[in-house]
């Protein structure tokens, strides 16, 4: 009796068994499976994007494209952590076509925007370039103040960064940068021009001073020399018609009139040449030594002296030269006018003592720089 329950006992665990089995089996074989492939579609397709600017260009199609698959992450998560006949992929596989799709739209968005980008950025690019190159040569040249100078430096290193940046596909940082390169330039600049406009109000005196110098060697049949200033050039007129020019150096800060000693000023006005000399009456080279200061000079800083707008120590000053030692390719004397030994020994040669020397600040007109220098 005994046997015979055991053997139905065993007949019907191997049936319960093989339900089990059975059961199990479909469970597994219509479990619900991770949607691998499209999960790894959407992260190809979001590195894609983001390669082609779409996280610069396309931001809220790139967004979308990330939160969406970030969601299919999650409930990839979640739905492993259940047991394997409870998990249903259903939320992660849409939420990562979703992502797909996004992406793909916003890669497609940022090439669109990106092409027509680049395109003004070019522009952008050459007009700042073309602002710098039309008044650097000019601007270098001026005697402004240290932190013009450090602004417009850093113009110029925006500016190179920038083209750098387009270089590399970062589009974004390029038009930043370009910004700020142009403000620190537009900065210098219009420190520049207000000094030039505020110096050139005495362009109308300079005329006139240039004109007499040469009518005067015309009438006179002599010798008359004229110094530009701003154009760094001095010219030589022999009975009314130009003889001879070359290229000078000034003092370091060149704009405007000698007011003392030691300010670094070549002086403005109408000289004449009093003394010539050779090596070693002077240390650059030969000298032709100027009547500075005449009696307008001395007048100017007695007025300024009242006025306490110059120190109490300092004199007026003398020993204004044309002389020798230039071509450094810098501003660099005390307040002279220099000339390379080369020009000035022919200068040397053509002129004698009592010969007319008038400085002027410029021989153009602002408005005449402007049109080739934008100053």
């Amino acid at each position: 009796m005994k046997k015979k329950i055991y053997k139905l006992i065993l007949v019907y665990s191997l049936i319960a068994l093989t339900i089990f089995g059975m059961v199990l089996t479909i469970l597994i074989v219509t479990s619900d499976e991770p949607p691998a492939k499209e999960i790894d579609d959407a992260r190809k397709a979001l590195y894609e994007a983001r390669k082609s600017g779409a996280n610069q260009y396309a931001i809220l199609q790139f967004k979308n494209a990330e939160i969406s698959y970030d969601s299919a992450m999650y409930y990839l998560k979640a739905e492993n952590q259940k047991i394997f006949f409870k998990r249903d992929y259903s939320s992660c596989y849409r939420n990562a076509l979703t992502s797909y799709n996004k992406a793909i739209e916003a890669k497609k968005d940022a090439i669109a925007v990106s092409k027509n980008f680049k395109k003004y950025l070019e522009g952008k690019i050459d007009s700042v370039d073309s602002f710098l190159n039309h008044f650097k040569d000019i601007f270098i040249s001026l005697p402004l103040e240290t932190n013009i100078y450090k602004d417009f430096t850093k113009g110029k290193m925006l500016l190179a960064e920038s083209k750098y940046a387009f270089d590399n596909e970062n589009l974004t940082s390029c038009n930043t940068k370009l910004d700020l390169s142009y403000q620190y330039l537009n900065r210098s600049y219009e420190v520049a021009k207000l000094l030039l406009n505020n110096y050139f109000t005495l362009y109308p005196k300079w005329q006139s001073w240039a004109y007499e110098a040469i009518d005067y060697s015309k009438k006179e049949n002599t010798n008359a020399i004229v110094v530009d200033k701003f154009s760094k050039k001095l010219y030589l007129y022999n009975n009314g018609k130009l003889k001879y020019s070359t290229e000078i150096e000034l003092g370091k800060n060149w704009i405007g009139f000698k007011v003392f000693q030691g300010d670094k000023a070549t002086p403005e006005g109408r000289y004449t040449i009093i003394k010539k000399k050779n090596h070693p009456q002077t240390k650059y080279y030969k000298a032709l030594l100027l009547n500075y200061p005449n009696s307008e000079d001395k007048v100017r800083y007695d007025k300024l002296k009242t006025k306490g707008q110059i120190p109490g120590n300092k004199s007026i000053g003398n020993l204004i030269e044309i002389h020798g030692g230039g071509g450094q390719g810098a501003n660099w004397t005390d307040g002279c006018v220099a000339l390379s030994n080369k020009d000035m020994d022919k200068l040397f040669q053509l002129v004698g003592e009592e010969t007319p020397v008038t400085i002027v600040g410029s021989l153009l007109s602002l408005s005449e720089i402007m049109k080739n220098n934008m100053l």
